[in-house]
Order: structure tokens, then C-alpha cells, then sequence
């Protein structure tokens, strides 16, 4: 049987859900409690400490991720390519974070926050090359459609449970374990409905032969480098947003910091049911269709717009106006970004992970370069031309999408 186009009854659904595991683990302190523990051991240097913290974590999954891809594509492990990784992963990760969660000081949640970042970046490598692993072209925008909507959504799960957790008085290590543990359920669930088949054997990884792996060469690979380029831009506009988000929330709106949490609990709920509602429709209509790009332009078109409107944000009612328009965008770029890049891997059997790890540098190194920056604009300016900035970045991400010649 062709994995690929018959997965095992109900993958899917437990794919999204390993997903949304994964993500609560990793983007619940990215989006929130991160710049909160931060903001609680150096309230004076919060943003310095914040930016240098995600930077650095940032440039050691950017690393993680292509590297675990290699190696799960090459794994002949008795339990699977990919299932080792998630397993190993999640267990490593949650140690990360309840470093992060009980440090008594910057360096120590650094420690805490590059093994998190490690650790998880492994389970991301194997949960993205289960898409060509398992699922066959045609279906592949509606069912990256759901992975946007489980990604995007995330955020919603985490700092729900981390607000909870907060409420409840049960402090900073809980609001980082706490997540993490539904993380590891949720990609437990996954790991026991999988259908990972072994390798027989594979060929070693060579260090020079990986490396030569990012070297750009003509045909597929470089519609896939193209393809990385838009990736990369329209996240870094994406990620001036989301790495200072809580500092926009108390010093651009004006909210206490210990309302923050239920002010970005609303915001993300309104974003996601509008993600979610975006990234479906948009999914089937790019699979029924058989086009890609235009939903591409379109939705980075709506990106971009949301970033305009944060630029010129004062109220916390025009906060969450922004939310909708960012949902309608994000959900519809998530829907469709991942199938286009999946359909212009230069070896989806033999490398996909290799090559969906390298891709996901697109996605982790925009934290690293968005803290470092981000405080260069808000010196110069405020949050108007931060967010001004993010909304031309995400359009030159766009661009690059233009001469890609192997979808339509």
C-alpha cells in the first residue's frame, strides 16, 4: 500500500493534533510567557534580554531543524524514520522548558529556552515530513490547510491554558510545564495511530553531502529556494509582531501587565476562528483549482494590510479589528504556503525531511533577525514604523513567489 495516498483511518486528524501539541509546547512561551518571565527578572532590559534570548534560540533551531531532518531521513530505526524524533524530542523538550520555567536569571532561561528550541525542532522536522510522507499531492492544500489552522490556532490553546495556570496562582513553572505536557499527550496520540515503516537501510550522513544539500541548483530546486525566500520574508514581517506583542499590548495600548494574557487570550480566539475559516476555504479552492500563487498573493496582500492598520493601533477595539484582518491573511497564506513548497521539493522520496528542515529556516531564522532589528525601529521610531516595516517585508515575500514556474 502507498502510504501516501492511504493513511491510516483517522491520520489526519491526529496529524493536526500532533501539530497543535507540538506548537502549544513551542509557541505558547514565544507568543506570551517568555517575554513575561523575562519582563519579571529584568524589567528594566526587558527587550533587550527578550530579543537576545529568541535570537539566539532562533539561530539553534535554524540549525536543529534541517540537521533532524538528515538524520530522520536516513533513520533505520526499528520504530520508524520519524517517530524516534518526536518521542525523543518531546521529552528533551519539556526538561527545556521547565528550565525556562524555574530560572532564577537571564542566562538560565536562555540554557532552558536553546535546549526547548533543540529539542522541539526535531519533532517539527519529522512532523513536516510526514506530509509528503503520507499524504499524496492532490490532497495536500486541504490537508495544509489543517495544519495552518492547528498551528495558527495553537497560541489560542496556550495561552489559554498558561491564563488558567496563572489564575489558578501556580506560578511561572507551571505556566511553561503545564503546556508542555499537553504538548507530549497530544503528540503521543499521534505517535501511536502512526504508520512509520522502517527503513531497510540508508546511505550515512556525511557532513559535506548535507552542507552541499543548501548549495542552490537550477530546475525544482530553484522554484524550492524561491519558495524558501517568500517563506522567509513574509514570516519576519509576521515575527516584528509576534515576538513584541506583549510589550505593544502594555505600552501601545496601555494595559496592566497582569491583564495581558486575557487581552491576547481574545485577540488570538478572534484571529483563529477567522484563520480557521480562511485556510479551509482557501485549501479546497487551490486543491479543486489546481493554483497556488494567487492565494499566495492574496494572502500576503492581506497580511500586509493587517500590519498597516497594527501600525496605527491605539485602541484595544482596533487591536482586535486587526486580528480579523490578520486571520483572514495568515490562515490563507498557512493553507497554502506548505503544499506549494511540498510540490517543488527537489526529492520528496528520498530527502524530504532534509529539505522541509531546511525550509523550516525560513520559519526560524525571521525570530532570530526580527529581535535583532525590531529595537533598531522602535529607537528610530515607535511601533508605527515597526509595523510598517513588517508590512513591506511581507510584500517582498511575495515577490519572490512570482517566478516560480513548477506551480501555477
Amino acid at each position: 500500500m502507498d502510504t501516501a495516498v492511504l493513511p491510516r483511518r483517522g491520520f489526519v486528524a491526529l496529524y493536526a493534533l500532533g501539530y497543535v501539541g507540538a506548537y502549544v509546547a513551542l509557541v505558547t512561551p514565544v507568543a506570551s510567557t517568555l517575554a513575561l518571565k523575562v519582563a519579571d527578572l529584568d524589567p528594566e532590559g526587558k527587550a533587550a534580554s527578550l530579543g537576545l534570548i529568541s535570537a539566539v534560540g532562533a539561530l539553534f533551531a535554524m540549525v536543529a531543524n534541517p540537521l533532524a531532518g538528515a538524520l530522520s531521513d536516513r533513520s533505520t530505526s526499528p520504530f520508524g524514520r520519524r517517530r524516534p524524533f518526536i518521542v525523543g524530542g518531546a521529552g528533551v523538550g519539556l526538561v527545556g522548558l521547565a528550565i525556562v520555567g524555574f530560572a532564577p536569571s537571564i542566562p538560565v532561561v536562555l540554557l532552558g529556552w536553546v535546549i526547548a528550541q533543540l529539542a522541539f525542532n526535531l519533532v517539527l522536522a519529522a512532523l513536516q515530513a510526514l506530509l509528503p510522507d503520507q499524504i499524496a499531492p492532490e490532497k495536500r492544500a486541504r490537508v495544509s490547510a489543517i495544519l495552518g489552522i492547528s498551528q495558527q490556532v495553537s497560541p489560542l490553546v496556550g495561552i489559554g491554558i498558561a491564563t488558567g495556570v496563572l489564575a489558578a496562582g501556580a506560578g511561572f513553572g507551571a505556566v511553561f510545564i503545564v503546556p508542555g505536557l499537553v504538548g507530549a499527550v497530544l503528540l503521543g496520540l499521534l505517535v501511536w495511530r502512526l504508520d512509520d515503516v522502517p527503513l531497510a537501510s540508508a546511505e550515512p550522513f556525511r557532513l559535506g553531502e548535507f552542507l552541499r544539500g543548501f548549495r542552490p541548483t537550477p530546475g525544482k530546486a530553484r522554484d524550492f529556494g524561491l519558495a524558501w525566500f517568500g517563506r522567509f520574508f513574509v514570516i519576519l514581517g509576521f515575527a516584528m509582531y509576534t515576538t513584541y506583542q506583549v510589550y505593544f499590548i502594555i505600552d501601545r495600548l496601555g494595559i496592566a501587565e497582569e491583564d495581558v494574557t486575557v487581552i491576547q487570550l481574545v485577540a488570538v480566539l478572534i484571529f483563529s476562528i477567522v484563520l480557521t475559516i480562511s485556510a479551509v476555504v482557501s485549501g479546497r479552492l487551490s486543491d479543486k483549482w489546481g493554483r497556488r500563487k494567487i492565494f499566495v498573493y492574496l494572502a500576503v496582500g492581506i497580511v500586509g494590510l493587517g500590519m498597516l492598520l497594527l501600525a496605527f493601533t491605539a485602541t484595544v477595539a482596533l487591536f482586535y479589528v486587526a486580528a480579523v484582518v490578520m486571520g483572514l491573511g495568515i490562515g490563507a497564506f498557512f493553507a497554502v504556503d506548505l503544499a506549494l513548497v511540498t510540490d517543488v521539493l527537489p526529492d520528496s522520496e528520498h530527502a524530504a525531511a532534509k529539505d522541509l528542515g531546511i525550509f523550516n529556516i525560513a520559519n526560524a531564522l525571521p525570530q532570530s533577525v526580527a529581535p535583532a532589528i525590531a529595537p533598531v525601529l522602535l529607537a528610530v521610531g515607535d511601533y508605527t514604523l515597526l509595523f510598517a516595516a513588517a508590512a513591506v517585508l511581507a510584500f517582498v515575500g511575495a515577490a519572490f513567489i512570482v517566478p516560480i514556474k513548477a506551480v501555477r
